[in-house]
């Protein structure tokens, strides 16, 4: 009951137990309800008998209402944790650079900064792709090679034959079309060195060069990988959750059919990018924005 630390220090100590409960690291090593995680804490707090325990902070506080807000929001989606993404990254590291893992592995990875919507990358089939239909020529709906532009740091436009990481340090999407109308908006991402494998540029740079090696054309969704066959298909929203749920039950303790896994779907993705920023102390008008509310 750490009596010779300080009130705020034990205050923290169960902040840090309360959080390790949101994320599954109970007894069973099973996600648990507000409630539950409620009687964890109940339990903990008895240990401590006559000695204080909760300082000014409202530490515990925030994070249960945190997850009670979350339990009532409906058609919710849970966000992609951090031993979910080592799964995914070291699972597409053993796969090949065009399989559907390593493709929509790269694009988990670019989500988590961008907030993709499903269909700016993936489609509804794995043979056909969505089109704007009130456009002139039906363009592809989901982003294409027209709207990645690689710059060097002196933010020099890069021209394909140097698309290496070392010389890439920004990537500029464009979002032709966007549900919040705000369409033709372009937003930058810088290059992440210290954690290359979580880059928002070398993602990119791969997606980019995959649809190349692939034989796309340049007005043709970037969202393909290679099946088993050889043959050149799109991802799918069903691929993305099939991975996902996959890697939520190796790394969270759930069986492949426990009702939770199907809190994990493409939208995650997007649910991810927002935790993230959140996560960073950014405002909710930030995370709005940032975002493309």
């Amino acid at each position: 009951v750490m009596t010779s630390q300080s009130t705020e220090a034990r205050d923290y100590f169960l902040t840090c137990y309360t959080v390790s409960l949101v994320q599954g690291e109970t007894i069973r090593g099973k996600l648990i309800r507000h409630s539950t995680i409620k009687n964890y804490l109940k339990a903990a707090y008895e240990l401590f008998g006559n000695i204080t325990y909760e300082s000014g902070n409202t530490f515990v506080k925030i994070i249960l209402d945190a997850v009670q807000n979350y339990e009532t929001v409906p058609n919710r989606r849970r966000m992609i944790t951090d031993g979910m993404m080592t799964w995914l990254i070291e699972k597409a590291a053993r796969a090949g650079p065009d399989s559907a893992v390593s493709a929509i592995v790269d694009w988990i990875i670019l989500g988590r900064y961008t907030g993709f919507r499903a269909s700016e990358w993936s489609q509804k089939t794995q043979s056909k792709y969505d089109h704007i239909e009130d456009w002139p020529g039906l363009p592809s709906r989901a982003v294409t090679r027209h709207d990645f532009d690689f710059l060097g740091d002196n933010e020099r436009h890069l021209d394909p034959s140097e698309f290496k990481d070392d010389l890439i340090h920004y990537l500029v999407i464009t979002w032709r079309i966007q549900k919040n109308r705000q369409n033709g908006q372009k937003v930058t991402f810088g290059d992440d060195r210290e954690n290359p494998r979580y880059s928002a540029t070398r993602a990119a740079r791969r997606i980019y060069v995959r649809s190349l090696r692939l034989k796309m054309k340049s007005h043709e969704p970037m969202g393909v990988f290679l099946n088993n066959s050889g043959k050149v298909k799109f991802i799918t929203d069903a691929l993305v959750n099939d991975l996902l749920r996959d890697a939520a039950s190796a790394t969270l303790g759930m069986k492949r059919d426990h009702a939770e896994i199907k809190l994990w779907s493409t939208h995650s993705v997007r649910v991810t990018a927002a935790n993230l920023l959140y996560r960073q102390q950014l405002s909710n008008q930030y995370i709005m924005t940032r975002l493309r509310w």
